[in-house]
Formats: C-alpha cells, structure tokens, sequence
C-alpha cells in the first residue's frame, strides 16, 4: 500500500498561469512517446493537477495531452502552466468526443484514456506497457488493457461487466448494483471475491483508464459521437469486439480512481445522461426482442428507484438532492415508457 499512500500524498502547485485566449494548444518538444495520455478536464483541474504530477513521477518521456471542455469559471485557466499539451474546446463535446480530440494532437502508437480523478502510482505506467507488449508479441489481436481499479483506501472498485442485458442490468446497473458499489467503498474486499486475480478478456470495461493501441483506436475512429456521456465506454468496447479486438483486464496493473459524486444540484442531470447512455447503447446494438426485454429491466428498478424516493421526500420534503433524482428518474421513465410503446 506505500505505493498507494505515496501517489495519493504526492501535491501539486497552488500556483497557476492566467492566459487570455479561447483555444489554446501547448506542444512540449517530446522524443519518439512510446504512449501518448489524454486527461478531459470539464471543472476538475485540481485533479487533473494531481493526474499529472502522478504521470511525471513515472520517470519516462510520455505525452500528456489535456482537453478542457469549456470549462465555465475559468477553471482551465489553472492548467495553462503544465507542461502537456492543453486544447480548449469552445464547447462542451461531450467526454467522449473530448478524447477524440485529444487523440488527434498524439502522436504515440499507443493511446491512454484517463480520467481527471485518477492516479498513477509509481512505476505502473511501464508495467502497464510492458502488460500490453507481451499481449501483442503472443498473438492477441488487443483492443484495449485495463488496470484494476481502487478506491482511494485501496479497496477494490468494480470496472468490468457484461454487456447490458434483461440480467447483467440487475446485476451491474440497478439500485441493488449501486448499494453494492457503496459497501465496496466502505468495506475491503480480497481480490478473490472480486474476482479480478489474473489477467483475462471481458465484455467491457469502465473508461476510467484504457491503454489502446492506436491501430485498434483507428479501427472503430474512437469514441462515438452518439454519447455525451456514460456509456460511450460501454459502446467502444461493444464495437472493438466486432471487429475482432479482444477488451482485457490485467489486475497486476493498478490504478487508484477517485469515482466521485456529483454535486446535488446536478445529481439530476448525471441520473438522465447516465440512464441516456445506456438507451442509445441498447438501440444501437440489440436486436428488438431484447432491447424490449433490458427496457422492461430497466423499468422496473426506476419504478423501485421513484418509489423509494418518493418515499424519502415525504420525510425530508425540502432536500435537494431527492428532488433532483424525483425529477430525473420520472423523465427518464417517461421516454422508456414511449420508445416501449412505439
């Protein structure tokens, strides 16, 4: 755990560089990278501070490219004195279209995907690399390579799944799903019960972390436009598969993600983009029989969801956050009651 404690300690600069301009574009003088990171940054530069101080503790060349998302609040301006490439967009994309933008300022074989709240401990980044290599040099036609993810105590975070289904959602999506995902928090869990003991092929991955080779990235043109955000994880790897790249976690690799919550005046909308993302993923990949069932799936804990809550602010009427999920949870039944019924 010294490794852990070590990179989570480890403090950035309060100090940061004002710069006036809209569309800024940064390129560090860099020799051959053997990977190339992109960081999107959308009001979290403290911690995309951190993410790359934990990079140049790594001790080697890497290309470190961070994409703000017009971020309001002049939030990006704090990231104008890192030594990365730095691109603002004019607008919000989107993460995953933030990513794409990134991708085309690398110039690495190898592209690595990281989010803002993330951290490196030392020496993983190489470790990383050397997982993907030797993946490579035996055959394996590899889409992508994730590390096991852990909370900031070292526990254990899930980050693999099935592809959603009338099943896998109440295992990995639901109301039940996310209570677990709590106690996982709070309680350690040894790698055995999670399961996550060698390295092995899964359906897909949480994009917290991705190691692509730039082949593979090419091949499926990265991130789909068809998510703002979430799932657009859940969709590149659907896609990677189809074209034959296998998607592999390897738990020797480990890297420590935050996962925080949403504030509570945008819990609403994180609930209806979350629940967006998983809709266009289910029409644009399965056929009728079973987008109809996973819908009914996902009816069913909404209706769960809306009742507890509902529930909930008959006892605290004047909360925020209940109210913002009410909202939400109630919008987004709305739209699966009618695309059912179409």
């Amino acid at each position: 755990m010294e490794n852990y404690n070590a990179a989570w300690n480890s403090s950035f600069r309060e100090d940061s560089a004002m710069a006036s301009a809209n569309d800024i574009t940064q390129k560090p003088s860099l020799t051959a990278p053997s990977v190339s990171v992109i960081i999107v940054n959308y009001e979290t530069s403290s911690y995309v501070r951190r993410c790359v101080r934990s990079l140049r503790d790594q001790g080697q060349d890497l290309e470190i490219i961070v994409v703000d998302n017009a971020s309001p609040s002049g939030d990006w301006q704090n990231l104008t004195d890192l030594d990365v490439t730095f691109v603002r967009n004019e607008n919000n994309e989107g993460y995953g279209l933030g990513c794409n933008k990134g991708a085309v300022y690398a110039h690495a074989p190898n592209l690595c995907i990281l989010n803002p709240d993330t951290v490196v401990p030392p020496g993983m980044m190489q470790k990383w690399l050397e997982s993907l290599s030797s993946l490579l040099a035996s055959g394996h036609n590899v889409g992508l390579v994730a590390p096991c993810l852990r909370n900031e105590n070292g526990n254990i975070q899930r980050s693999t799944y099935s592809f959603p289904g009338p099943i896998s959602y109440w295992l990995y999506h639901s109301l039940f799903a996310g209570l677990a995902k709590k106690f996982r928090k709070l309680v350690p869990l040894p790698h055995v019960w999670s399961g996550q003991t060698k390295r092995r092929e899964v359906d897909w991955v949480m994009g917290s972390a991705l190691l692509i080779p730039r082949t593979a990235w090419n091949a499926v043109d990265g991130f789909s436009p068809h998510f703002f955000l979430y799932a657009e994880d859940t969709d590149l790897c659907y896609r990677l598969w189809e074209q034959g790249y296998a998607v592999l976690q390897d738990p020797s690799v480990e890297v420590i993600h935050t996962q925080g919550s949403p504030s509570a005046n945008r819990r609403g909308e994180a609930i209806r983009h979350y629940f967006s993302g998983l809709e266009t993923f289910v029409t644009l990949h399965y056929p009728c029989w079973k987008r109809i069932t996973t819908r009914l799936s996902i009816l069913t804990d909404l209706s769960i969801r809306l009742s507890l809550v509902g529930a909930s602010r008959v006892l605290w009427p004047s909360n925020q956050s209940l109210r913002e999920r009410s909202h939400a949870y109630a919008t987004v039944l709305r739209m699966l009651v009618r695309r059912l019924l179409k």
